[in-house]
């Protein structure tokens, strides 16, 4: 959505495609565009981190391993709080445990 704004701000404009269907008398419409790919800033020169998310019981995993290949650190972090929040609430919570 920033990406839409910016455009419309600085009149910098962008292709898209836009498609509607009719479907039991009611149009639906969808639109799609290409996002520019982002700067990569993190390369496996300096190590990496691997991410997996657990159902039983919920959590998130997290290792960091260093440029040669040994486990630097690892850490699990519990996702219980999120069950049962509104989607705002939840979305807040990711981002706060992403920080």
């Amino acid at each position: 959505m920033t990406m839409i704004l910016e455009s419309w701000q600085t009149q910098s404009y962008f292709s898209y495609t836009v498609e509607l269907k009719l479907r039991d008398g009611e149009v639906y419409g969808s639109v799609s565009l290409e996002l520019p790919t982002p700067e990569v800033r993190y390369k496996r020169e300096n190590g990496v981190i691997a991410i997996d998310t657990n159902a039983s019981p919920i959590h998130l995993s997290i290792a960091e391993v260093s440029k040669t290949g040994e486990l630097v650190s690892y850490q699990t972090i519990s996702l219980h709080n999120l069950l049962g929040l509104s989607q705002n609430s939840k979305d807040h919570q990711e981002w706060i445990l992403a920080r």
